[in-house]
């Protein structure tokens, strides 16, 4: 099952999103989120929030086509983007045995929701649930041990693309590259090793990484 949120942040690319809308079974719009959706023109199957940011003219629109709206409190303990995660994994099928989730608009101009969304969805990452959150050009993927995370270099030929990982446990294990310009095999990171940062596609464009054991993030960013 494939689970696609939508936050208030950042869309650089509307293809891109686009591509992964149509894919979605479930799409859970935060707030602001809604924004992003009213000029795609595509609509959530339900609104998440406590409607600080959505706008009158988008929530008019969530409001004429009859979407579901879960509000919530302005003074709440919870960001509105851990609200939508949390109904999205909530509303998963109990017969789904694996779910990825998307999250949009997950990256920009505020590091502090920034870093506390990508910390949220490493510690709701499991070996049958990865997070993948996105601008629609630079990626950032949860990966735990267990899993096998295979990466495409996206379709922007002329740019050029880093991939780097970032050790959120204290250790990792058995961490294997194949497919970057600098392999690794059964590697040992500590976290605040900065070992995997600033890594290549080979020519070939695809690459995976393999973890045995622990939590990190996966970056895939152009330099431009």
């Amino acid at each position: 099952m494939l689970s696609l949120v939508v936050l208030a942040g950042d869309i650089r690319d509307d293809a891109t999103c686009l591509h992964w809308l149509g894919l979605a079974d479930d799409i859970i719009c935060a707030d602001g989120g809604a924004r992003h959706l009213q000029r795609l023109m595509r609509l959530p199957h339900l609104l998440v929030g406590d409607l600080d940011s959505v706008g009158s003219a988008a929530l008019a629109w969530i409001r004429q086509q009859n979407v579901p709206v879960e509000r919530h409190p302005v003074r709440k303990d919870e960001t509105d983007a851990e609200l939508a995660i949390a109904a999205a994994i909530r509303r998963k099928p109990t017969a789904t045995r694996e779910q990825g989730i998307i999250v949009l608009g997950a990256l920009g101009s505020r590091p502090d929701h920034v870093m506390a969304t990508q910390m949220l969805a490493a510690s709701l990452a499991r070996p049958n649930r990865a997070f993948l959150l996105t601008d629609g050009i630079s990626r950032v993927y949860t990966l735990v041990g267990g899993q096998t995370l295979t990466l495409m270099a996206p379709e922007w030929p002329r740019l050029e693309w880093t991939v780097s990982l970032v050790p959120l446990s204290d250790q990792l294990e058995g961490l294997t590259y194949t497919g970057l310009d600098y392999p690794l095999t059964g590697a040992r990171l500590e976290r605040g090793s900065t070992r995997g940062v600033s890594n290549r596609f080979t020519q070939t464009g695809r690459a995976t990484i393999r973890l045995s054991q622990g939590l990190a993030l996966v970056f895939v960013t152009t330099d431009q």
